[in-house]
């Protein structure tokens, strides 16, 4: 008798160990997917808004969301953020246009949720930013060649790409300022106007506003991705395109 109930003990014992362990597993797993994934500073990520922001409603702190065009690679090929991951940021700050203010919206991308639930923070400017592709590609915008950019110069450093490679570096900072730029910036608008956008769709090296006449982008007072338009209320409808850049 004794020994039998030796060995119910033993086997309680046992199976308590087991299921702990089975517990313990999916949380350790998911403690190293939240440390072990980062996107580097300068990687490169192309979205499109998930749902349309407007300067005449939106508030400060109302969310953005965005959703990956592309897989982000790693050095190595590996998918650290499969197409459709969100990208999610809030309004940082935010003006309707009234008589000859113009009208102002600052966003601030601050995480990136994979399709696990998996989060990572990061913070991304607006590196370009374009109509819907379906839009684009219809003719209904110039994709030709950046608009106002609204003084934001290349980017001084080549960044990393969503498909693991590194971005065309077109120049480096460029001599002079949004009402008036000087020869160097005009011909590196120039330079780049080929490759801004490809039927409709914004390239990885697109800098500024892209085919969206009267909007500028700049850096806002808190370091936010600044979009102005000084006739009309700032509004991006969903599909909007943008070329993100982590910055840390």
């Amino acid at each position: 008798m004794k020994k039998l109930l030796d060995f119910a003990l033993i086997s309680v014992l046992l199976t308590g160990i087991s299921l702990a362990q089975n517990s313990a597993q999916p949380s350790a797993a998911s403690e190293s997917q939240n440390t072990a994934f980062r996107l580097a500073p300068e990687t490169i990520i192309r979205v499109e808004l998930a749902k349309s922001v407007d300067a005449k409603k939106a508030k400060v702190g109302d969310e953005v969301m965005a959703k990956t065009i592309d897989d982000s690679l790693s050095d190595k090929n590996e998918v650290l953020a499969p197409k459709g991951s969100k990208v999610l940021g809030h309004v940082a700050e935010v003006s309707p246009h009234q008589g000859e203010s113009a009208s102002t919206l600052g966003i601030a991308f601050d995480k990136i949720v994979l399709k696990n639930g998996t989060e990572v923070r990061l913070k991304a400017s607006i590196q370009a930013i374009g109509p819907p592709e379906s839009n684009a590609a219809a003719g209904n915008d110039n994709m030709g060649a950046p608009a106002n950019s609204g003084g934001m110069s290349p980017m001084s450093s080549p960044g990393r790409g969503a498909y693991g490679g590194t971005t065309p570096n077109p120049g480096g900072t460029v001599p002079g300022n949004v009402n008036n730029p000087g020869p160097a910036a005009q011909d590196a608008s120039q330079s780049t106007s080929q490759t801004a956008a490809i039927n409709g769709r914004l390239t990885p090296n697109a800098q500024g506003v892209v085919g969206m006449s009267g909007l500028s982008l700049s850096t806002g007072a808190a370091q936010d991705s600044l979009l102005s338009s000084p006739k009309h209320n700032v509004k991006l409808d969903s599909g909007t395109q943008m070329i993100l850049r982590v910055t840390s």
